[in-house]
């Protein structure tokens, strides 16, 4: 078994906030097999394409969407959205217990930098 230390920082000043906002949190998560070691994969617009399979555990995922002018939708087998990325956007979140993930490009294909880590 590893420990997966995850840190998420925000902060900002947009007076929408009402003061800056300046939040700082972190974790350790305790993670076995099987894991996918950071890896890029090009996405299509044709169909779905699996990253993590359906079978065996919550999975911790990371994703960053590579591509200048194109998004790519995250999703499970069933098609239900877990995310939207925009160009250069990112993401951590846990996937549910046989939910997996597919992704598929919007627009054209684009270059999909991702891991993930089961948990233990």
């Amino acid at each position: 078994m590893a420990t997966l230390t995850p840190k998420l920082t925000l902060t900002g000043t947009a007076t929408d906030f009402g003061s800056a906002l300046n939040l700082a949190v972190s974790s350790s998560l305790t993670v076995g097999e099987p894991t996918q070691g950071l890896s890029r994969k090009t996405i299509t617009t044709a169909d779905d394409q699996e990253l993590v399979a359906t079978a065996g555990g919550v999975k911790y995922f990371y994703a960053k969407n590579l591509d200048s002018t194109n998004f790519v939708i995250l999703q499970t087998v069933a098609s239900q959205q877990y995310a939207r990325l925009s160009p250069g956007e990112f993401c951590f979140f846990p996937i549910n217990d046989g939910n997996g993930l597919e992704a598929r490009a919007d627009t054209a294909s684009c270059i999909l930098e991702f891991a993930f880590f089961t948990k233990a």
